[in-house]
């Protein structure tokens, strides 16, 4: 396999450059795998590239994809699959399986069982993500919270740094 080196330059000036190497075959082998699949498949199916062309990208991009020059988006992906007249899941499915150098059965499989390594195979999953509130506004609620009743109860600025431990400038900042 041939080895391709790609450089991360971190922000801090004083840091070095940290070479991050990955294999060049395992990288495209999944494009590779998602090319022979959509072809597979297309053919299997009976259809043109030209057939698929409109309901999910035009016949260049389909052949480009074919033949491993681009990757597909997951929306892409599921535009292709229902033009192909199978799920997204199953085209995925044969994907996996295709860049494993598996079956679909031992793909699905496999994949049954990790789920269930998992404990998630039975839950309903969300379909959104949830808007989360940072980490650094929740610990500064807190520390607002901790400040105030200290207040409350009649402590001075400097006694309620030295109780909570914090900077007389967090307690400030908190005060009012």
């Amino acid at each position: 396999m041939e080895l391709l080196n790609d450089y991360i330059h971190l922000n801090d000036p004083s840091q070095t450059r940290h070479t991050v190497s990955f294999w060049r075959e395992r990288w495209m082998s999944l494009r590779n795998a998602y090319g022979a699949t959509m072809q597979w498949l297309r053919i299997r199916k009976g259809f043109l590239q030209k057939d698929l062309q409109g309901q999910a990208a035009d016949q260049a991009h389909i052949s480009r994809l074919e033949a491993a020059k681009v990757s597909a988006t997951l929306d892409l992906t599921a535009d292709l699959a229902e033009a192909l007249g199978v799920s997204p899941l199953s085209f995925v499915t044969l994907v996996a399986a295709a860049d494993a150098g598996k079956t679909a059965r031992s793909m699905l499989l496999d994949t049954l069982a990790e789920l269930e390594s998992l404990g998630v195979l039975d839950d309903f999953l969300p379909g959104k993500p949830e808007k989360l509130e940072a980490p650094q506004s929740v610990a500064a609620a807190a520390k607002r919270k901790l400040i105030q009743e200290l207040k409350q109860a009649g402590f001075s600025q400097a006694e309620a740094s030295r109780k909570l431990g914090m900077h007389k400038a967090t307690v400030r900042r908190h005060w009012y």
